[in-house]
């Protein structure tokens, strides 16, 4: 699902920006925790305020998920994922998951999304063989490159919470860094070529 469109000020759309980032793959890793702290505290935004947005988040994603009427198993799982993630209460993830609320989505342009020629970095020992990765990666339309740099768009690694200096660098760079599994969602979306 994509990053809703959360009215506000300019402080809680940027909070919001990186929370999507660092939510792209299901995941949050010690690192992208810091990084929302570190960024709450740069925007003097109060924990109590951190809270409620992660629940405009998740009522936003709620919302897109019902934007059909219905509830796939897929989008279930991944609206329980971020609840979890977020700790949205027990009667909150009930809500979502039982009763749409009707409202108006805009998607907002600041979302994470793929695109045909995008650079893309493997590292560390993953599950799959990197030349598998890097093929499939080709045949989807994508362009592996073995290091990062300010044009690269996605940093995949075995362990996204890594030290690597490839991690470090694209920590740095503002890349996003998600595992294998976040890599077959993202790639899937792109017929082979």
């Amino acid at each position: 699902m994509r990053l809703p469109e959360i009215s506000g000020p300019a402080e809680h759309q940027d909070y919001l920006a990186l929370l999507d980032r660092c939510l792209l793959d299901r995941k949050l890793s010690a690192h992208e925790a810091q990084a929302l702290v570190q960024l709450a505290e740069e925007l003097g935004l109060s924990r109590h305020r951190c809270h409620q947005l992660h629940g405009e988040y998740f009522a936003a994603l709620a919302r897109i998920a019902w934007a059909d009427g219905v509830l796939t198993t897929d989008e279930i799982a991944d609206l329980v994922d971020v609840a979890n993630l977020l700790d949205i209460s027990a009667d909150a993830l009930d809500a979502a998951l039982d009763h749409p609320e009707p409202a108006v989505v805009v998607l907002a342009s600041a979302h994470f999304e793929l695109h045909l020629g995008d650079l893309v970095v493997l590292t560390g020992e993953m599950m799959r063989p990197r030349s598998d990765w890097e093929s499939e990666l080709l045949a989807r339309g994508f362009a592996p490159t073995s290091a990062v740099t300010k044009k690269v768009t996605l940093l995949v690694a075995a362990d996204p919470d890594s030290l690597s200096s490839k991690a470090r660098k694209a920590r740095d760079y503002g890349i996003p860094i998600v595992g294998e599994a976040a890599l077959a969602r993202l790639a899937g979306a792109f017929p082979l070529r």
